[in-house]
């Protein structure tokens, strides 16, 4: 049986060996690495995302597998679409017999913004299929995939958390473990997933996390608690994180507050 996975982009949001293929199109060009070929407006546009995206690969995975995946069987398409706005993703999966089946991604925004921010959230998102060989917790999967966004975006997130949890707006963490589909507030679940993630992989490291996330999907959240950072529950890690946003939250710049705010059915996505 294959099952597929799709992540929506928020609505604002050391070089591998690289065999070359350039396929002219009417509308662009393509540019293929070992891992990704990707298609942009132009060669230039292609090389810059595909080079990038092989660095992201290599780099991401040794941070949270401790080595470099081996090379794809094929190479996951990447299509780029410049705007002027901010950058944003998109990164569709099959999984077959714990396995990545296919993938395919699509990034947009400015170039410089993409490849700061979107295109590492979106590879650091193929680590993950790779590593779990099927879907990871939405807030895990996203929360953590912003780790690897520039620190520009890394703080954004932190006053998204901070503003929530201001607000009191926030899901308690038995509750947030459990979800399975994106919710209309998209921004609120990125900035609690990002900061519970921080939390967790500052407390204990990325490879811990993986395993604490791992587990909880295996056995219960309050097993992996106690079993990867000692803590009773759920809900005594809930404490301990707010305890600590706490004291991120005083020491991080006050200015530029984010102010979120549900999504009505009205506007567009």
């Amino acid at each position: 049986m294959e099952a597929r996975c799709v992540r929506p982009a928020p609505r604002f949001r050391c070089l591998a060996a690289i065999a070359v293929v350039l396929v002219p199109f009417l509308t662009g060009a393509s540019y293929r690495t070992t891992n990704f070929v990707v298609e942009a407006s132009s060669v230039e546009v292609a090389k810059s995302v595909a080079e990038h995206a092989e660095v992201c690969r290599a780099t991401i995975a040794k941070q949270w597998l401790g080595k470099e995946l081996n090379a794809w069987g094929a190479p996951c398409p990447i299509r780029v679409k410049l705007t002027r706005g901010e950058a944003g993703g998109l990164t569709s999966f099959g999984f077959h017999r714990g396995r990545v089946s296919d993938q395919n991604m699509t990034v947009e925004g400015r170039l410089d913004r993409i490849l700061a921010s979107a295109l590492p959230h979106e590879v650091t998102h193929t680590i993950f299929a790779a590593y779990f060989g099927g879907p990871m917790p939405r807030w895990a999967d996203e929360g953590a995939s912003l780790l690897s966004e520039d620190l520009r975006e890394r703080q954004r997130h932190d006053r998204i958390a901070d503003d929530l949890l201001l607000r009191r707006s926030d899901m308690p963490l038995a509750r947030l473990f459990k979800v399975e589909e994106y919710p209309n507030d998209l921004m609120s679940f990125y900035g609690q997933g990002y900061s519970i993630s921080r939390f967790l992989v500052e407390m204990g490291g990325r490879p811990r996390f993986l395993k604490f996330v791992n587990d909880g999907l295996r056995t219960s959240w309050d097993t992996a608690t106690r079993t990867h950072y000692g803590l009773a529950d759920v809900r005594e890690l809930d404490r301990a994180w707010r305890s600590w946003h706490k004291v991120v939250a005083r020491s991080a710049p006050k200015t530029d507050r984010v102010v979120v705010r549900a999504q009505s059915s009205t506007e567009s996505e």
